[in-house]
């Protein structure tokens, strides 16, 4: 059998990375981090492995580590695969615009609209939103959720 071309190997390793790079740009997440950078203590960790879209059709399906508490939203990229080019974010309660829940192609959502990053849409799945549910009614965030 025949070896692949050496130039090959860099190539198998840099284009998934080179995807995530350009998803972490098309996606808005980085936008919403520019808008929302997570600085100081992050809240306590609620869902490891959640799920969330963005721009209604790039998921982030297990990616995300989702915290919350009395003050706000964090959103984190899971370690090592994704995290070198998702900032983290956190959004306070009172940022947020308002939370609705929507249906389409993609299932049901939690569209979650912020004041200063109105142009990134992005949602939690159900399973993802009941951990900050609480906080977020608490905190009064406007919605139907």
């Amino acid at each position: 059998m025949q070896e692949p071309p050496t130039f090959l190997i860099p190539l198998v390793v840099l284009v998934p990375f080179g995807v995530i790079l350009v998803l972490s740009r098309i996606s808005g997440w980085n936008l919403l981090a520019e808008h929302y950078p997570a600085t100081g203590e992050l809240p306590p960790t609620k869902k490891r492995m959640g799920y969330g879209v963005f721009r209604g059709r790039i998921g982030y399906n297990g990616g995300i580590i989702v915290g919350s508490d009395a003050r706000g939203l964090s959103l984190r990229a899971m370690p090592i695969l994704l995290s070198f080019c998702h900032r983290p974010i956190f959004i306070p309660w009172s940022e947020i615009s308002r939370i609705e829940e929507r249906s389409g192609w993609n299932g049901r959502t939690y569209a979650i609209r912020t004041r200063r990053a109105g142009e990134v849409n992005f949602a939690l799945r159900p399973s993802t939103f009941a951990v900050v549910r609480h906080d977020a009614k608490s905190a009064e965030v406007p919605g139907d959720y």
